[in-house]
């Protein structure tokens, strides 16, 4: 399984304490499976 994240960084390490607490489903680091929807993340 392909997992992308919205960000033109690159990760070494997930660091939940980077993350925004407000998001939808609260502090933590968002994947998806389709490509398109990452590249249109901010």
């Amino acid at each position: 399984m392909i997992l992308y994240h919205g960000t033109n960084l690159d990760i070494d390490e997930i660091d939940l304490e980077k993350c925004a607490p407000f998001k939808d489903f609260g502090k933590g680091f968002y994947l998806t499976t389709l490509l398109d929807q990452a590249k249109a993340m901010p």
